[in-house]
């Protein structure tokens, strides 16, 4: 079991940075199609709300990177349990993967690294899905289990 969780982080690792091997313009388009299918499904939801595509684009484009880290963080929580690795050298990976990510970009068309996204995005998502989560569900089931 502890090499599959390996094998399914390393994986999704490997996932995550192929996003940033493609270039600008392919990276855009895909939020984009996006933004315009969320646009479209709130407009007929709430017709009143008028949604400005170009902020719901960044949105979409910003979320993505903290549900990307956030599922890479749980995954690679997972592992470290499983190996019995210590969990402080999850935060060194929480920093150096995103980082690695942003620097990949440097090698891409239309694409620079970005220690915003890095920082302010991906970072926090990662500690989010290998911290927080965890301690939420072991706290639940702490709750529920028969004394």
């Amino acid at each position: 079991m502890k090499y599959l969780s390996l094998v399914i982080s390393l994986s999704l690792t490997a996932f995550v940075f192929s996003f940033s091997t493609t270039s600008g313009d392919q990276s855009a388009s895909l939020s984009l199609e996006l933004s315009m299918q969320l646009k479209n499904f709130l407009e007929n939801i709430i017709p009143a709300w008028e949604i400005h595509l170009d902020s719901l684009h960044i949105v979409i484009r910003k979320a993505a990177h903290i549900l990307e880290f956030f599922i890479l963080g749980l995954s690679w929580y997972i592992s470290f349990k499983l190996f019995k690795v210590r969990l402080s050298y999850l935060i060194f990976l929480g920093l150096l993967l995103p980082l690695i990510d942003e620097g990949i970009q440097v090698f891409s068309i239309d694409r620079g690294p970005s220690i915003i996204d890095a920082l302010l995005f991906d970072f926090p998502g990662f500690i989010v899905g290998s911290t927080i989560l965890p301690a939420i569900y072991k706290k639940i089931f702490q709750q529920n289990a028969p004394n």
